[in-house]
């Protein structure tokens, strides 16, 4: 069952060690019969989203995840319009000592919890 993640929020994880990113593709669908597939570079796909969370349409696109494997969690983001549709597959692994849930409750968080944690320092 996926479950929907805000792009701050999977930046974050990132950037504080609690997910590495292990593969990224795209696939554009043009038409029936025309799908390409891309393999995207590790390090363009982490600076892409962290500039992309910095504009005012980061929270905007709509990302899922789901777990699969022990330690490995799929996220998942679609684009389309008239003309193609888009799809980004993204796998990522969970550090030694980490569990499932403590990824889930990082993905879970608002900015009211960001807010709690700021004002108890």
């Amino acid at each position: 069952m996926s479950k929907r993640v805000q792009l701050s929020n999977l930046v974050e994880a990132i950037e504080i060690g609690v997910l590495s990113v292990t593969m990224a593709k795209c696939e554009t669908k043009i038409s029936m019969d025309i799908t390409d597939v891309n393999q995207i570079e590790l390090e363009k796909f982490i600076e892409s989203i962290g500039l992309l969370n910095k504009t005012i349409f980061g929270d905007s696109i709509d990302l899922f995840y789901e777990f699969t494997k022990a330690n490995i969690i799929n996220i998942k983001c679609e684009i389309r319009n008239i003309y193609m549709e888009e799809y980004f597959y993204v796998e990522c692994s969970f550090k030694n000592g980490i569990s499932s849930e403590e990824v889930n409750a990082k993905f879970r968080e608002t900015i009211f919890d960001r807010m709690d944690k700021k004002l108890a320092v």
